[in-house]
């Protein structure tokens, strides 16, 4: 292999390089930052992802469900805490509305029999999730989630 060919190896993988870098570089800077115009020419913000929620709680299995909706930025809703809870939820986890694994070991430590369902949109993201308290991995993704289903017995 001559020397020519191996500087112009070098040139074009060094060319492919930088191309690769421009491209990632333009991408990184679209997305949400930009601003959509309005039909009188004003420019417009997009709107924040929305949280609509439906949230119905039962406190045993025999019990009446009581059912609240949630709606965050700005709080509102029937829920009695709506700000609270909307608190919460802006720092948890997007697996928490995912069930707990199949054969995921879990400590015998029952919470209580109270269960809860949640459903709607979630920071712009549907989301349809039931919790319960029967065992420790359930415990800790109610506790996550745990002011949208207002006050309950602390676990002992």
């Amino acid at each position: 292999m001559d020397i020519s060919h191996v500087e112009s190896r070098m040139r074009t993988l060094a060319l492919t390089g930088l191309l690769t870098a421009a491209a990632l570089v333009a991408a990184a800077g679209c997305g949400s930052s930009e601003k959509a115009t309005s039909g009188d020419g004003a420019t417009v913000s997009p709107a924040p992802a929305q949280t609509e929620l439906m949230i119905t709680l039962k406190k045993s299995p025999k019990a009446e469900p009581v059912t609240w909706t949630l709606t965050c930025d700005p709080a509102g809703g029937t829920h009695p805490a709506a700000e609270k809870a909307c608190e919460q939820l802006g720092g948890v986890p997007a697996d928490v509305w995912k069930p707990t694994a199949a054969g995921q070991a879990c400590t015998d430590i029952y919470g209580g029999p109270e269960q809860g369902e949640v459903t709607g949109t979630w920071k712009g993201q549907p989301v349809e999730a039931t919790f319960s308290r029967k065992d420790g991995c359930e415990l800790d993704r109610w506790t996550k989630v745990g002011d949208l289903f207002g006050k309950l017995p602390r676990v002992r």
